[in-house]
């Protein structure tokens, strides 16, 4: 299946237009490290969620806090956060240092691994006997895996919708989706292993896939920049 995807994905490339090959072929390639933030930060509703209810020390003194409301987190942030970045992004722009799309998507790929990172340690924390993680883990690994998501999620639709060839716009955008609704389940999947693989082995195996892709695109970022419309200051 992976070879046939493959092979179409560079087929429908090749058959672009000239100027459109490079720009098609960055979407794709941005798709493929979207597939694995998404896959990662979906854990929010399945290894992150069992770890809130069954491992964490969610007591406030006489009240304890139900393992949903951290679902709430990720909400909040975005609601503090999306202003600051917008702004950041802006004034980077005005000094001619706004980061190009695949630098800001690995600092995305980054931050959510440092999440992970978080979730390590709260895992040891908990790690045998009656011992809980403190909650402050949990805030902490939404904390970051919301600024990895303000790097990716508005970046890569802006860079879909500014890359794809005109005609191909609204094609490329549901592929876009297909790929994160693809990444969801492949989430489910990775958490239903929670609880026989365990949660160190998730969350330490997720933050290691987030920074070795995170090299990855790092490495590729100065090729793609140069395929996006061939411009060196390409920002979103």
């Amino acid at each position: 299946i992976v070879v046939v995807i493959l092979g179409l994905t560079a087929w429908f490339v090749a058959i672009q237009k000239e100027g459109d090959k490079g720009p098609t072929a960055c979407i794709f390639i941005f798709m493929f490290f979207n597939a694995f933030f998404w896959l990662a930060f979906e854990q929010s509703g399945t290894s992150l969620n069992l770890f809130a209810s069954e491992k964490t020390d969610r007591m406030i003194g006489a009240f304890e806090v139900p393992a949903g409301w951290f679902q709430s987190l990720n909400p909040l942030f975005i609601v503090l956060l999306a202003p600051l970045f917008s702004v950041a992004w802006s004034k980077l722009g005005e000094m001619g240092r706004n980061p190009a799309t695949p630098k800001k998507m690995t600092m995305g790929l980054v931050l959510t691994g440092i999440g992970f990172l978080a979730m390590v340690a709260a895992a040891l924390e908990s790690h045998g006997g009656d011992a809980k993680a403190s909650m402050w883990w949990l805030v902490i690994a939404y904390f970051f895996h919301t600024t990895g998501e303000l790097c990716i999620s508005p970046v890569g639709l802006s860079m879909v919708t500014k890359l794809a060839p005109l005609r191909l716009a609204s094609l490329m955008m549901g592929v876009w989706f297909l790929i994160n609704f693809v990444a969801n389940w492949l989430a489910g999947i990775i958490g239903s292993y929670a609880e026989s693989l365990g949660e160190l082995s998730i969350f330490g195996g997720l933050a290691r896939t987030l920074f070795f892709f995170a090299i990855v695109l790092w490495t590729l970022s100065g090729t793609l920049v140069r395929w996006m419309h061939g411009a060196e200051d390409i920002k979103h």
